[in-house]
């Protein structure tokens, strides 16, 4: 019997050693070494405090009066530094030397606010026109630049009696759905030939990388007919993003042909198309609608990125590798 407990005893030793052994295991593995995650040696990091350290810093939605977050002397949005004269007045720094005599200090000392910097610096608003599709909470200092910029700004349908208002994107479905305008994608830099428009028909161009979006429409310049070019973009007049080129040509006589090249106007067409005088457009001389004899006279349009555009555009192109042939 006193054999048979002391077998017992060891087999349980055993059991409790087998089981040790296991936890161990199982609490090295939540551990892993800095040498495994990024090649390099260090010390281990729990998985668990990796993580927590990987998380972004909570946030909280409050609402707070705008006051707060503007300078009392110029009344636009405050930007870091920012600064308080002796009275408690918040300002910002390019107006710390006009405010004292604001509020009767004329030799006003001024204390940097680190704390309001943090603040003013990372509130954050949502963008005012996320009903057309801008999903972007910005700083609340850099609203109206981001507002200025914001590619879902509303543009409005240019065909008169048409209230329809919205992003670009959503133009687009609006011109071709309800008014039948046709769409076609163009390539940037290649050239795009399609009949010259008739009256209040105008044709949808739409860039195949960015998906800008241009209308090419006549209109009457004096007794003559002339196409013009327009990019639909609220905020698009700041610089100009877009050069075109545009000739007209008749197949029976290609001998004679008119051409221009202007940068694109932009437009919200909040007051319908632009008018002639304020955008480029090209004369179709009656000659080359005689010579037509009865065809539709063609218009070719060529439309490269300009500007910002163009040096974003060439950022992001790869470039062709050559190797040096040697002797």
């Amino acid at each position: 019997m006193a054999e048979q407990n002391k077998r017992a005893r060891g087999s349980n030793g055993e059991v409790k050693q087998e089981r040790r052994e296991e936890e161990e295991e199982e609490e090295e593995g939540e551990v892993v070494s800095h040498e495994e995650e990024t090649g390099k040696t260090g010390p281990l990091v729990p998985v668990a405090m990796a993580s927590i350290m990987e998380m972004e810093e909570p946030h909280i939605n409050v609402r707070i009066a705008v006051a707060l977050l503007h300078c009392k002397a110029c009344l636009l949005p405050l930007r870091p530094p920012v600064f308080k004269c002796e009275a408690g007045h918040v300002v910002c720094s390019g107006c710390r030397g006009g405010h004292g005599q604001l509020c009767g200090r004329a030799a006003a000392v001024y204390t940097h606010c680190a704390e309001l910097d943090a603040i003013v610096g990372t509130a954050r608003v949502q963008c005012g026109y996320a009903q057309y599709g801008c999903d972007s909470h910005v700083v609340y200092a850099a609203v109206a630049d981001h507002q200025r910029a914001c590619p879902y700004a509303p543009c409005s349908c240019p065909d008169p009696g048409c209230d329809f208002s919205s992003s670009p994107a959503a133009l687009l479905c609006h011109f071709a759905a309800d008014h039948h305008w046709p769409v076609i994608e163009i390539s940037y830099g290649k050239p795009c030939k399609l009949a010259v428009p008739p009256p209040r028909c105008p044709h949808v161009l739409v860039g195949d990388d960015d998906r800008a979006l241009f209308l090419v429409s006549p209109c009457a310049v004096g007794a003559v007919t002339a196409v013009r070019v327009v990019c639909v973009a609220a905020n698009g007049d700041a610089s100009a993003q877009f050069r075109c080129k545009l000739w007209v040509e008749v197949s029976a006589n290609k001998e004679n042909m008119v051409m221009m090249t202007s940068m694109v106007r932009s437009s919200n067409l909040s007051g319908g198309f632009p008018a002639a005088d304020q955008g480029m457009f090209l004369v179709v001389p009656p000659e080359l609608l005689q010579e037509a004899s009865g065809e539709t006279p063609i218009v070719s349009i060529r439309i490269d990125k300009a500007g910002a555009a163009a040096i974003a555009a060439k950022s992001t192109t790869p470039r062709a590798r050559c190797q040096r042939r040697t002797q």
